[in-house]
């Protein structure tokens, strides 16, 4: 019997991406499946729809946006209960290949080190150039990037990165329910990097799989969380630092900020929207001093609270 694997799709909207992804999805080869789709709060009938398209998903509705850290747990906790041997986490703004799950799964199965496998991922639209194969990682200075200098071909074997995207992950479900899932204060971004870290302290490799290839529209889910991006990027880059960065935390954190501040000062945009961006990275900052995690505006009516005499 090969092994059962839980595929946990998030979405917040995005019908129309969704219901190609599953698609996608109905032509994979790989067998010993179950589809979760995660509604983390969906206004557009994303659930009906898909209940109706694909009768044999299974759909979790958390009735709220519980970010992409908790509500890819409850995907991840479901899968735990349901007794799933891998976890594979996919973006809604994707399509799969056929055998991009079944060379995952493979080379898992292959090597006991390998805790969390990525597929080489494309740009969905045309000329489909790569969007992630490979990264680079500087703790000390809270910075995690794509790095695709590396062109690997299909017939190249597993090769390992610092860290690989929460877009598609293929990881252990032993190890996920180990590790607690997601770091929920992150809430949305950084929280794949972190993730990747906390492997690699269990001891584990990540790695890229050359065979397996998917294809991500990208950004989809930021572009209806336009405003709020400064923040979650400062706050949570300070966070990332201050887990995993020890003493270089407190040298490099205001080297940081000013780099943040900075960049949005020499951004191009209005002056309006000037304002608004370095008041979302200052508020990030005062929420990360101050250890309000999880959704911006959770943190924003806390801060509004009048302080007890």
């Amino acid at each position: 019997m090969s092994p059962r694997v839980g595929i946990v799709i998030l979405i917040w909207n995005g019908k129309a991406d969704t219901l190609e992804c599953l698609d996608s999805l109905s032509h994979d080869r790989y067998a010993n499946k179950e589809i979760i789709i995660v509604d983390n709060g969906s206004t557009d009938g994303s659930a009906d729809e898909i209940r109706k398209a694909f009768p044999g998903v299974i759909i979790l509705e958390t009735g709220a946006n519980l970010g992409f850290t908790g509500g890819n747990n409850v995907g991840i906790q479901h899968a735990v209960e349901r007794g799933t041997d891998f976890l594979y986490l996919l973006n809604n703004d994707t399509t799969v290949e056929p055998d991009a799950l079944s060379e995952l799964v493979a080379a898992a199965e292959a090597e006991p080190r390998f805790g969390l496998l990525a597929p080489v991922i494309h740009e969905f639209y045309p000329p489909r150039p790569i969007w992630f194969a490979d990264s680079k990682m500087d703790l000390p200075r809270g910075a995690a990037w794509h790095d695709n200098t590396r062109q690997p071909q299909r017939t190249e074997p597993p090769f390992t990165v610092p860290w690989a995207t929460g877009c598609a992950m293929l990881i252990r479900t032993q190890l996920m329910h180990t590790l607690g899932g997601f770091d929920e204060r992150y809430y949305l971004s950084w929280e794949d990097v972190d993730l990747c870290v906390r492997v690699r302290q269990a001891g584990l490799e990540i790695v890229t799989v050359p065979a397996a290839r998917i294809y991500h529209k990208g950004g989809r889910s930021g572009l209806r969380m336009s405003g709020v991006q400064h923040y979650y990027a400062v706050r949570n880059t300070l966070l990332l630092m201050r887990k995993h960065s020890g003493a270089a935390y407190y040298r490099a954190a205001p080297g940081v900020v000013l780099s943040f501040l900075w960049r949005t000062l020499r951004a191009r945009m209005g002056p309006r929207d000037r304002m608004e961006c370095l008041r979302s990275v200052l508020d990030g900052v005062h929420d990360h001093l101050t250890a309000h995690y999880g959704p911006y505006h959770a943190a924003r009516e806390k801060r509004a609270e009048p302080v007890a005499a």
